[in-house]
């Protein structure tokens, strides 16, 4: 069973539960699977099918949280990047893993069109939050897509991610995992963590690390627990959120 199918099943069971809160959202297990259903269907309409490289390089969000999931329905291969690196990191990834598309924020923008034109086979350019010339904006290309669930046959052995190790001894190595990295190391956690549903997740991890996805954000999609999701660590605000939860 696939990554996507697993968190179907948690929308399915906890339907109205809220999954996610981010900056005073609230999203339910369902909202998150249409959402997600959305963005796979907005994908695939613009020519991201199964296989292609997406190349994810933004901020915490719910774009991202629908644009990850999204990928996992789709079959397209999540390329997380961090939103740190500059010109010359993000091109050796987007060269090496031969990313098609990448979704990005008006921020980074500049650094991406800075390194496209090497990039023959980067097409595609998704904004979070503006427009601008040659891009597609994620909310727009979503809102009238297809909330039903794509047809796309996802097998174990697929890829699903590819994440680049620190490259400390030399350019960073594309690390790809297949579904079953994914949900046997979800299932392997709920076990030994004995993580429920009941539990609360405060998210604070980039949702470009390994621990940010494949266990956190994967792993509450898995369970059906309540995740407080931050854009990025404040220690502040991490101790005044757990002092009141």
């Amino acid at each position: 069973m696939g990554i996507a199918a697993l968190f179907k099943q948690t929308a399915l069971k906890l339907p109205d539960k809220v999954a996610i809160e981010f900056e005073e959202q609230r999203v339910t297990f369902k909202e998150v699977d249409l959402n997600a259903n959305k963005a796979a269907n907005a994908f695939q309409s613009i020519g991201i099918v199964k296989g292609d490289r997406v190349a994810q390089f933004m901020p915490n969000s719910l774009e991202l949280v629908y644009s990850l999931v999204g990928n996992f329905k789709n079959g397209s291969i999540i390329v997380p990047m961090n939103i740190n690196f500059k010109e010359q990191e993000i091109h050796h990834i987007l060269h090496d893993s031969g990313a098609k598309a990448i979704i990005t924020d008006m921020e980074r923008l500049p650094i991406v069109r800075n390194v496209q034109p090497k990039l023959p086979e980067l097409k595609l350019v998704i904004l979070v939050d503006g427009n601008a010339e040659g891009t597609f904006n994620f909310n727009e290309i979503t809102k009238n897509a297809s909330d039903k669930e794509p047809l796309t046959v996802i097998k174990d052995e697929d890829y699903s991610i590819i994440f680049y190790t620190s490259g400390t001894t030399g350019k960073p190595k594309g690390a790809a995992l297949n579904q079953t990295n994914i949900t046997s190391n979800v299932k392997a956690l709920a076990q030994t963590w004995k993580w429920t549903e009941v539990d609360i997740l405060l998210l604070t991890l980039p949702l470009y690390h390994i621990h940010g996805i494949g266990v956190a954000l994967c792993g509450s999609l898995y369970i059906g627990n309540f995740t407080i999701l931050r854009k990025k660590f404040v220690a502040e605000e991490v101790l005044e959120t757990i002092q009141k939860r």
